[in-house]
């Protein structure tokens, strides 16, 4: 198998920002898995929040090429081995897990939800709204409900949190959910909780830093929405430690490593309801 990858830069429609940071522009790593002349594609979106870069994804990736094998139809103990070298870069082996299954569904001429045995896929994701100033607040409302989106995510922790959420609210009546970001101490968090209730939250996403992740029993204890960790949940190990201190975890690749992974977190949590 031939493993090959470059940078690309992409740009938002607007400013994206959260309670701890924001951006104009993403460079992210295009990578590209082939053999026998089938291209399986993935991408590389490495978080320094979880002590990754493009360099240090490259240089995993550089190493990784070399421990593929020439099968790559076996994809468990391809990334199992690859976890098992480069734990701490797994938005690399998301991307080689990612063209892994891409070449095999190319390969066997069809989509990876049949590949894998699931369901057809029919769920549609939320609308994020960033943390921005009032007008733009209104121009990625308007755009998000004139797409047809159904779900509302809001990123909160800033001092104008209930602005933002009052003028959602009158124009939007549906899912609503809110994500702090890691912005409050648990202390800060009981109180910021309550004071945003009026505006029916169906869940809060990790408002306390994720060192913290014990405290959000207190949080969901409050009754106000489910809370879900997101920054305290990377790995399998990760849901069984917070059962029972939150209501639900959320899963993205780049941070477990790629479907085969959050497919093993889906089952572990869904087993511990």
């Amino acid at each position: 198998m031939k493993l090959t990858w470059s940078r690309q830069r992409v740009h938002p429609r607007h400013r994206f920002a959260t309670s701890q940071w924001g951006l104009d522009e993403k460079e992210t790593l295009v990578v590209r898995l082939e053999h026998d002349g089938v291209v399986g594609m993935g991408e590389c979106v490495p978080s320094s929040l979880y002590g990754q870069t493009l360099d240090s994804s490259e240089a995993a990736l550089i190493a990784m090429s070399g421990r593929l094998g020439s099968d790559p139809m076996a994809i468990e103990p391809i990334v199992q081995r690859l976890i098992a070298e480069q734990d701490d870069q797994r938005a690399a082996i998301d991307a080689v897990d990612a063209a892994l299954h891409d070449w095999c569904g190319k390969r066997l001429g069809l989509p990876v939800w049949k590949l894998l045995g699931l369901a057809r896929p029919c769920k549609q994701t939320t609308f994020t709204i960033g943390v921005a100033e009032p007008e733009l607040i209104r121009v990625k409302v308007e755009e998000a409900l004139a797409a047809g989106f159904d779900a509302l995510k809001v990123k909160v922790g800033v001092e104008d949190d209930e602005q933002t959420l009052a003028y959602i609210r009158s124009v939007f009546d549906g899912p609503l959910f809110l994500d702090a970001n890691q912005a409050w101490s648990p202390s800060q968090a009981v109180a910021r909780i309550r004071s945003l209730a009026r505006f029916r939250p169906t869940l809060i996403e990790q408002p306390v830093p994720r060192e913290d992740w014990q405290s959000m029993a207190e949080l969901s204890r409050l009754g106000v929405a489910p809370v879900f960790a997101d920054e305290s949940c990377e790995r399998p190990a990760d849901v069984l430690r917070l059962h029972e201190h939150a209501d639900g975890v959320n899963i993205k690749f780049t941070k477990c490593g790629g479907i085969r992974e959050a497919l093993r977190m889906i089952t572990l949590a869904r087993a511990l309801v």
